[in-house]
């Protein structure tokens, strides 16, 4: 007699659980096609087309302080910076196209430079005439790329790009 609660608890619950089937197949493709997203590598993943500037923000940590704050730093850019694309070719070569709006009208269209990706796939080196940059991969999806660029030692500035297609 005392087991016949515990009968009819789980047998409602299976009847709940049956009756969203719908809800939870819906849950389901999600997962999918972020496994299948996944399958992608690193290198596919960069050089899937155009990259622009969504987001940029900084963070500076100073030894002994407990404040950090985060600045937002996109609203202060150049509107002839924010219309930027970047477009990662397979191959290991980039270019960055000024966009409509460019600071003067000399300014080249394109410019151009090499990127490369560590092994694990979370650091991408990018070579402009002398300049070497190395970022560290936060995010890098189908539609999203953050990257992360520190500098300095005390204080530390964390500079993050986030990109979009």
């Amino acid at each position: 007699m005392k087991k016949l609660p515990i009968f009819l608890s789980l047998a409602a619950a299976t009847l709940s659980l049956a009756a969203c089937n719908k809800e939870l197949d819906e849950v389901k493709e999600p997962v999918q096609e972020t496994a299948a997203v996944k399958s992608q590598s690193a290198t596919d993943l960069l050089s899937a087309g155009n990259w622009h500037l969504t987001d940029l923000t900084s963070r500076t940590v100073t030894a002994g302080s407990t404040e950090v704050p985060t600045v937002s730093l996109l609203a202060r850019l150049k509107p002839w910076m924010r219309d930027n694309t970047t477009e990662y070719k397979t191959g290991g070569a980039y270019t960055v196209n000024e966009g409509a709006l460019k600071i003067s009208p000399t300014t080249p269209q394109l410019a151009s430079g090499a990127w490369q990706l560590n092994a694990k796939g979370d650091s991408l080196t990018v070579r402009q005439d002398n300049t070497v940059r190395r970022y560290s991969i936060a995010e890098l999806t189908a539609t999203t790329l953050r990257l992360n660029y520190s500098e300095g030692t005390n204080p530390v500035t964390t500079y993050t790009s986030v990109f979009g297609h």
